[in-house]
């Protein structure tokens, strides 16, 4: 432990010799960096706010017993097993259950994908 107390506290004034500065121009070409913005766009915002709002109102109209097993298996993380326990069902049918709730998502949502 002292031993690397003692070389964060030797070290901690050490600049490393390979710092960019992405403010600075670059030495050898005198141009800026260009650093690409990897943060979504107001457009892709809207559009994804509007996905996830589409996605919200169908899975809130679905059948209650499909709603429910939704949410559990991708909101909960829940697997098919758990999810069972939780309706009383055998897991077959919470499996079938799940895949007829996905159907009729995908069928609303078609215009998303």
């Amino acid at each position: 432990m002292n031993l690397a107390v003692n070389h964060a506290r030797d070290t901690r004034h050490e600049r490393p010799e390979n710092i960019v500065s992405l403010d600075e121009p670059d030495e050898n070409t005198g141009a800026a960096m260009d650093v690409p913005d990897d943060s979504l766009t107001a457009e892709e915002m809207l559009m994804r706010r509007e996905r996830l709002s589409a996605i919200r109102r169908r899975v809130e109209a679905l059948p209650e017993r499909q709603r429910i097993a939704v949410v559990m298996h991708k909101y909960q993380q829940m697997d098919y097993r758990e999810i069972s326990l939780v309706l009383k069902l055998s897991e077959s049918a919470t499996k079938s259950l799940l895949f007829r709730a996905y159907e009729s998502l995908r069928e609303q949502l078609k215009e998303f994908v």
